[in-house]
């Protein structure tokens, strides 16, 4: 498999929305290949709970609280853990349980602001 071939080591990863299902994904992906990841996510519980099933597969990866919506905490982060190599912005929500046209502006601007 590619995955075999590619090493990271030495490489600096952040994975928005990190901490469950394609983000978590993603992490344990760059970790397999010796990359030093961050999962970036605004629940401070869900980045544990992911922490500990990428301790489970024997990845350690760092954890921090961020909302992407949040420019200043954005910045904070970053200035935190310097140079980043790899970025993925997977953090994204959506409404799908509503017909978009139905969407309330708040909610829409909201989708927006976390997926852009």
């Amino acid at each position: 498999m590619y995955l075999e071939r590619l090493k990271l080591t030495g490489r600096r990863a952040l994975v928005t929305g990190g901490a469950a299902g394609i983000g978590l994904a993603c992490a344990e992906a760059l970790a397999e290949m010796g990359a030093h990841v961050t999962i970036a996510d605004r629940d401070e519980a869900a980045i544990a709970a992911g922490q500990a099933v990428l301790a489970d597969k024997g990845y350690a990866v760092d954890g921090i609280e961020m909302d992407v919506t949040d420019p200043a905490r954005v910045t904070t982060v970053a200035d935190q853990l310097g140079a980043i190599d790899i970025l993925v912005n997977n953090a994204g929500i959506a409404r799908s349980e509503t017909p978009a046209e139905d969407v309330a502006d708040e909610h829409w601007l909201n989708v927006l602001d976390v997926n852009l």
